[in-house]
């Protein structure tokens, strides 16, 4: 649909400028600082277009040059910004799994020692009292 209004204003545009070019072919002195010609008016209004054209064309391709290089400076600095985050990500997880490593290792040492002071007290318990421990 977009491509259709495209080459509907196209065309419309293309009839304009012949109908301009119909009504304006009567020649005009045209000076250039060092010569002076005769040209029909519709060329020098042409002429005048395309020249306005290419410098719109070379102004518009400058600043999108510029956009093109600051896109790729971001990225650069996307890029490392991403690694940054993954290493500093990576050594914080490396310190909690560190963290929760010893964390295991001391609950283990502790359940050994609950597993030794219940069998302790099972042995106590269950023994028959001495002489002595009367």
């Amino acid at each position: 649909m977009k491509n259709q209004w495209r080459l509907v204003v196209g065309i419309i545009l293309v009839l304009i400028v012949a109908l301009f070019a119909i009504l304006n072919v009567s020649e005009v002195p045209v000076n250039f600082g060092f010569t002076k010609v005769e040209w029909p008016l519709i060329m020098v209004i042409l002429g005048s277009l395309f020249v306005g054209a290419i410098a719109a064309v070379l102004v518009s391709t400058g600043s999108s040059m510029q956009l093109k290089k600051q896109v790729k400076q971001q990225g650069k600095e996307l890029t490392t910004f991403d690694q940054k985050v993954a290493e500093r990500t990576e050594s914080l997880k490396a310190e909690y799994e560190n963290k929760l490593a010893e964390k295991e290792i001391a609950l283990a040492e502790n359940k050994k020692k609950i597993d030794s002071l219940e069998q302790e007290l099972v042995t106590k318990l269950t023994t028959p009292p001495t002489e002595k421990t009367l």
